[in-house]
């Protein structure tokens, strides 16, 4: 079950997940984000798509980047963003 998250957490966390995308992969035509939720481990997540492509993003509870996970054909890391995540 979802819980609801408030207006101001729910745009953080949209903001925070786009700038992630945007600053660590190559190539991004379109995001489009669904409403952000806490998981069941507790995490704050949000599931959308990247140039049509499905991926998953989970956050801290400080809305830090945690981790994603990506359906095939998801845009490239940027060569600069590899090793260790880029600024967002």
């Amino acid at each position: 079950m979802k819980d609801n998250l408030d207006n101001k957490t729910a745009s953080q966390i949209k903001e925070n997940a786009t700038s992630y995308i945007e600053n660590n992969y190559k190539s991004i035509e379109a995001i489009d984000l669904n409403e952000p939720y806490r998981g069941q481990m507790g995490s704050l997540k949000v599931d959308g798509s990247v140039n049509e492509v499905g991926f998953s993003i989970s956050l801290n509870d400080d809305l830090s980047f945690k981790g994603i996970s990506t359906e095939e054909g998801f845009p490239e890391r940027k060569d600069e963003c590899k090793d260790t995540s880029c600024d967002y």
